[in-house]
């Protein structure tokens, strides 16, 4: 049904943007809307400029100039109303997915109604600025306001400053990216890190399942996200893309990344080729991902404290799929992390003592910051397969495939 839904893959973006519908959420569900102060992307622009400044020749610097507010929305279950103005016990910070360019937080309410139910726990799910009209940092730049605002909330906003290490953040597909991206930003910033983290994390297009045809025919997503058919959109991005390429060559930067990276055209909506491997972009390509809270993610190649669950047999973003018994084990055990993390008080508890109820096959790759496990349709543990473990040695992350695989020109 995605695969040939022509409303996604072949309408202008503009109108995709604005056909993502809002997802029903139970009657036990509070929804309550908000729009921050905008003293808080500010506040993000400030750090975001010192943290890039090395990186400025590859960026559009329309990310400074924002058109809206930043909008979100609360999500927590109807019996914890009436504590909105205590202090939070815990909170989940979703970020949607959506290739950076589609969805919203009324799209994920599937989700984060979920994480709300199954973690006890409010939800707060932003709505970031949209590729390709934004281009990197800009949902960056949105992310960390919405942080601040978390740490820092203003004297009305219903609730008192929230404990870092009772923060959570989650993302599926781009969100995941972007919750790392979020995290590695908040480390080098020396701002306070969250509890713990659930992602997705790489834009290179470099991991295994990209260099098998195979495995590309098998998943629902398309080669690429393209800007056609043509629309004053499209015009438009066409237009700065071209005008971000001559600045590009007129500044000569020192290649960022692989070689690869400039041997094929521009395939991502969200930045240019030349700042895909910015650690902010393509996360597991950071040089180090230490000190960063517990991880129940994908692979790195440097991991921190990272849980990797993989599930039998299932395509990207499954969890969207409610129906579905892998969604909602899925889903339960992400609760029981948050639960977790969010209960830790020393940061040098380990992640076997974190775990060590579910863990309990001595065949599951386990070292002091690593736990590795396969996860079956009724939700029985096993040991990460050959496959898996190949995965683990792959040694081509950051080289972007060749235009035979996957690559398609925007």
């Amino acid at each position: 049904m995605i695969k040939n839904n022509d409303d996604i893959w072949n309408l202008p973006i503009e109108l995709v943007q604005n056909r993502f519908y809002e997802f029903k959420v139970p009657s036990n569900i509070i929804i309550k809307e908000v729009t921050l102060n905008e003293r808080y992307r500010q506040k993000s622009k400030l750090h975001l400029e010192k943290g890039l400044k090395q990186y400025e020749d590859v960026l559009d610097d329309k990310w400074k100039e924002p058109k809206d507010m930043i909008t979100g929305e609360w999500v927590y279950i109807k019996e914890d109303e009436e504590s909105i103005n205590n202090e939070m016990d815990k909170v989940v910070f979703h970020i949607h997915g959506g290739a950076y360019c589609i969805g919203s937080a009324k799209f994920a309410r599937s989700l984060t109604s979920k994480y709300a139910e199954l973690a006890k726990a409010r939800v707060f799910s932003t709505d970031y600025r949209l590729a390709p009209q934004n281009q990197f940092p800009a949902s960056l730049c949105d992310t960390i306001a919405a942080y601040l605002y978390f740490i820092d909330p203003e004297p009305d906003a219903g609730f008192k400053p929230i404990n870092p290490k009772r923060i959570v953040i989650a993302g599926e597909s781009a969100g995941g990216g972007l919750a790392l991206a979020t995290l590695l930003f908040l480390r080098d910033a020396g701002l306070p890190l969250p509890g713990g983290a659930i992602l997705l994390v790489d834009l290179t297009h470099s991991m295994p399942s990209f260099w098998d045809a195979e495995l590309i025919k098998a998943d629902f997503l398309p080669d690429t996200f393209n800007i056609r058919p043509s629309s004053s959109l499209a015009d438009e991005f066409i237009a700065n893309a071209k005008a971000l390429s001559d600045k590009i060559a007129q500044k000569n930067p020192a290649i960022i990344g692989h070689p690869s990276f400039i041997e094929v055209h521009r395939f991502q909506l969200y930045c240019t080729n030349e700042a895909l491997a910015i650690p902010y972009v393509s996360p597991l390509l950071a040089e180090s991902l230490g000190n960063l809270p517990p991880i129940l993610c994908s692979p790195f190649k440097k991991p921190t404290r990272v849980i990797l669950e993989v599930y039998n047999d299932m395509p990207h973003y499954w969890q969207m799929f409610p129906f579905s018994k892998s969604s909602q084990i899925s889903l339960e055990r992400c609760g029981e992390f948050i639960k977790r993390v969010t209960s830790i008080e020393d940061n040098n508890t380990s992640m076997i003592d974190l775990l060590k109820e579910d863990v309990v096959s001595p065949s599951i790759s386990i070292s002091p910051s690593f736990i590795g496990m396969r996860v079956g349709i009724n939700g029985e543990i096993r040991e990460l397969n050959e496959t898996d473990q190949n995965c683990l040695k792959w040694d081509k992350i950051g080289i972007v495939p060749k235009e035979t695989t996957r690559m398609k020109k925007l």
